[in-house]
């Protein structure tokens, strides 16, 4: 309940700056205005709502509304003051949305990783993320409470081991320092899964592993994933 109900404030929190940022995009309307209105604002009468000009950046004519109270001078000014706001406005959107999106699929991982955990000492990584998160207290004085969970580890008739991470802790673990250089890295594409990492000794002449090793893994990626139960899910991998 609690992960699901951060997740539903992250999304409609991602989905406003979304559209906040969708609406920075006239930005660079205002400023060819200001620019125009500097360039052509000489010959248009004072008190004109509007002015034509041919936009030297897409070679059409264009129509400017103008504010009749103040001058084409001022205008131009209030058209550059509105890019400029603009332009700041989607500068810190871009970098705000980057960060929320990221929560947002870290919590995902997290609901992905509840459905997971086939034990309950699996839960106490998934318990310290949701701490180190801010989403639980962390009780002052507290003792860190033992991990004992680790990835799923399978073993196929030809001696090939397959690591599957119960939890993004785990999926950094395996990825950054269980994994060598000659190991397959298996993962759900573009949605919340296991970091799958297939260490063999039996490779081809290319260095490539047999079909069957690459089902295999794709399959324990795709199962150990939000999107488990589609008809199809697609897998990336890389040695």
């Amino acid at each position: 309940r609690i992960v699901q109900n951060a997740l539903e404030r992250t999304s409609k929190k991602y989905d406003l700056q979304l559209k906040q940022l969708k609406d920075t995009e006239k930005r660079e309307k205002y400023k060819v205005y200001g620019e125009l209105i500097t360039a052509y604002g000489y010959s248009v009468p004072e008190g004109s709502k509007s002015m034509e000009a041919l936009n030297y950046y897409t070679n059409e004519n264009i129509t400017i509304p103008l504010d009749p109270e103040i001058s084409p001078l001022e205008n131009a000014k209030k058209y550059f003051n509105k890019y400029a706001k603009l332009k700041r406005t989607n500068e810190a959107l871009t970098e705000l949305t980057k960060t929320t999106g990221d929560e947002l699929n870290q919590l995902d991982m997290i609901m992905t990783s509840l459905d997971i955990a086939p034990k309950e000492e699996d839960l106490v990584q998934i318990k310290e993320e949701l701490m180190d998160m801010g989403i639980i207290n962390r009780k002052n004085g507290s003792k860190k409470e033992k991990v004992v969970s680790k990835p799923f580890h399978y073993v196929d008739e030809d001696g090939n081991d397959y690591f599957v991470g119960k939890n993004n802790y785990q999926n950094e673990e395996l990825s950054f320092k269980i994994a060598g250089p000659d190991d397959w890295w298996f993962h759900a594409k573009k949605v919340p899964g296991s970091h799958v990492i297939v260490k063999s000794t039996k490779v081809n002449e290319k260095g490539e592993l047999d079909d069957k090793v690459y089902e295999r893994a794709a399959s324990l990626a795709a199962y150990y994933c939000k999107a488990k139960n589609q008809d199809k899910v697609e897998v990336d991998y890389t040695v």
